[in-house]
């Protein structure tokens, strides 16, 4: 449709050019011999030109220009040949003739004609940067007010359907006059409407705006900026259990302190922003068929362009499946349920998702502890076997060994059985079988021995000794399967696991996902009596000081996971409560950050200029490593938060030992635990 528009207005100048040109009176050069047969030929020129005979005028005009001495129609003559060469679409040589003809008469009075005329001329061969170029030559210097009107709207349509942005951009960098700079400022503000970067346009119309009122284009720019500044805005979809119907006043506390810390996120950016963020308030009220409804009005309308919420992980399975179709980006800030990102390209988890939980937790133990050997003791619950599944996993992909894997019913106030078992497991690792060089062993036995590899010296001092040797010493960690080849004479000791003096040392860490702190006084007790002496790692539920306080003698030197740590110390993070208790006269607990939280987020990808439903969700799926008040964002991976900071209660208190990004993998994303 734009490549029309230009043709259409290219032959109307066209049509208008050939009227003008032929009712000019030509009266230059009158400082040069008068030559008759030249005045004569060029009226005959201009009589067929008007006839639309324009090969036959370009002859007889060039015969004039070039043929005859010079004389009273000679530059004339010039511009009207490549007129004539121009409409019988001979660009090409209309260009050549021209650029003859301003290099070899530079001060002519017919130079603006001349470049008008070449801009015609490069249209047709499809330069229109160069057509540009030559009717910006006639704006600057042209004192015809016809003429510099064509032109004017000639280059109005060239930068606007022909030419792209950089082209444009290029063009301006070298115009120092004000008012064809407004025009393609003009223009470049449109370009950047088109491509959906309102900041940028709005920056141009400006420019315009702030020149003198009787610049020509200023007007225009005016108008445009005020549509604009009123139309600026995007709307936000907040989807919360505000629960606005019930009387109890705590039902609503979970809501509302979300509200809060994204309002608190919103109104700091529509401070500064030309493009303002609305927002539409819906209340779920805990009911998943509220919530299809609300996501539903929200999606159909298109100032809408992206979702925060809801909270909770069966009201975002209920909502994802509308929004991902309508093409909104749905951000939900604690959602924790494997699978919801794998709905669709527009649906994101700022919380990591069990998997997440479990597999942070293993690169965390591998690669920072440096963990080799591990346990699990886990409640049966589903959530735990999510976690425990992709802890496992994880460990095996890295080489690690699990030793045993023990489950308990959620809440137990009795899992001794299974720490008996998961402690005999252990234990049965050392039971590493002997050859007994004690007894009568066969010399053939003793030359198989010394033929695998093992010296004649050493064989000799045990022979004499007349010990017990276990067959890893002598073969190293496959003992026990090369002393099967070899078919040597093994021997089997028993470990007393009964016998709880007997430390259980070689469990270099064992996992513990609890599914509610009210276990950590049975798991935490009860390892410590049956002697089992390792590193403890759980999830989240660990992070509760009080309950690791009353049992530090079992709890002390605890890793866990941790959605939120704050740094108590952060300029940002002060600032932030101080402007919560200034707006809300309260202190802001975790729900208030973490829709600040995510609600920054969003706006941080806002205002890099994506404003599209397309382009928000384009953007949120490249974030990594965004720093946050309660953590880091990172959703690059499968468009779930992929990074857990790492804790440790030690000497009554809970310190940050470390982060994992399992998104930033092999990019310095793990942070060792700090001395």
């Amino acid at each position: 449709m734009l490549v029309n528009r230009f043709y259409l207005v290219l032959i109307t100048l066209l049509l208008v050019i050939q009227n003008s040109s032929i009712s000019q009176t030509f009266v230059e050069d009158t400082l040069v011999m008068y030559n008759s047969l030249a005045e004569s030929s060029f009226l005959e020129g201009l009589k067929l030109y008007q006839m639309g005979k324009y090969d036959t005028s370009a002859s007889i005009f060039l015969r004039v220009a070039k043929e005859l001495p010079r004389n009273q129609r000679t530059t004339a003559a010039y511009v009207m040949a490549g007129k004539a060469l121009c409409e019988s679409n001979k660009p090409k040589e209309s260009i050549k003739l021209l650029k003859d003809f301003i290099d070899i008469y530079s001060s002519s009075n017919y130079l603006d004609d001349a470049h008008y005329t070449l801009a015609i001329d490069y249209s047709k061969l499809g330069r229109f940067e160069d057509c540009a170029n030559e009717l910006i030559n006639v704006i600057n210097s042209s004192s015809d007010v016809k003429l510099l009107k064509r032109s004017k709207k000639m280059l109005t349509v060239v930068v606007d359907s022909q030419l792209t942005m950089k082209e444009v951009e290029y063009i301006r960098s070298d115009i120092k006059n004000i008012e064809i700079g407004a025009l393609l400022d003009l223009a470049l503000a449109k370009k950047h409407i088109s491509a959906g970067d309102i900041v940028s346009a709005m920056q141009l119309l400006r420019r315009v705006t702030d020149l003198p009122p009787n610049i020509e284009y200023v007007q225009e720019a005016l108008t445009l900026l005020e549509k604009f500044e009123k139309e600026s805005v995007i709307t936000i979809g907040i989807m919360l259990p505000l629960m606005l119907k019930s009387d109890n006043p705590s039902a609503k506390m979970l809501g509302l302190e979300f509200f809060q810390g994204i309002k608190m996120a919103f109104d700091e950016y529509n401070q500064t922003a030309n493009v303002k963020i609305a927002y539409d308030l819906r209340d779920t009220e805990r009911n998943l068929s509220v919530a299809a409804r609300h996501v539903s009005d929200l999606c159909n309308n298109e100032a809408v362009r992206a979702i925060i919420g809801p909270l909770l992980s069966n009201e975002v399975f209920a909502c994802a499946g509308i929004s991902n179709e309508r093409g909104v980006p749905l951000i939900t800030p604690t959602a924790n349920a494997n699978g919801i990102s794998a709905i669709g390209p527009y649906i994101f988890q700022a919380n990591p998702d069990f998997n997440m939980r479990g597999k942070a937790m293993a690169i965390f133990a591998f690669h920072a502890l440096k963990a080799r050997t591990f346990c699990v003791l886990s409640p049966k619950d589903d959530i735990s076997k999510q976690i425990v599944n992709s802890f496992v996993n994880e460990i095996d992909s890295l080489g690690g060994k699990i030793i045993d894997v023990q489950w308990y019913i959620s809440g137990a106030g009795d899992i001794r059985s299974e720490i008996a078992d998961l402690r005999q497991r252990a234990l049965e690792k050392l039971e590493v079988p002997v050859i007994d060089f004690s007894g009568k062993i066969k010399q053939a036995e003793l030359n198989k021995i010394v033929e695998w590899g093992v010296e004649q010296r050493v064989l000799d001092s045990l022979v004499e000794r007349r010990i017990a040797v276990p067959v890893t010493s002598l073969f190293g960690e496959r003992g026990i399967i090369i002393a099967d080849s070899l078919k040597l004479p093994m021997k089997h000791q028993k470990i007393k696991y009964d016998s709880l003096e007997l430390a259980v040392k070689n469990i270099d860490a064992i996992f513990i996902p609890i599914s509610s702190a009210d276990e950590i006084p049975v798991v935490s007790s009860q390892l410590k009596y049956f002697n089992i002496q390792t590193q403890i790692l759980g999830t989240g539920e660990w992070n509760e000081l009080n309950i690791l306080d009353q049992n530090r003698q079992y709890t002390d030197g605890v890793i866990f996971t941790a959605d939120s740590y704050y740094d108590t110390t952060d300029v940002k993070y002060r600032s932030f409560i101080l402007k919560y208790k200034e707006l809300y006269n309260a202190i802001p607990g975790e729900n208030a950050f973490l829709g600040y939280d995510v609600a920054k987020l969003l706006t941080h990808v806002i205002a890099m200029n994506n404003y599209k439903r397309s382009d928000i969700a384009n953007a949120l799926s490249t974030i990594e490593g965004y720093r946050c008040l309660h953590n880091k964002i990172s959703l690059s991976l499968n468009r779930v938060n992929s990074c857990l900071s790492l804790v440790q209660y030690k000497n009554r208190k809970i310190y940050k030992i470390g982060e994992v990004d399992i998104a930033l993998l092999g990019k310095s994303s793990i942070e060792a635990p700090k001395k």
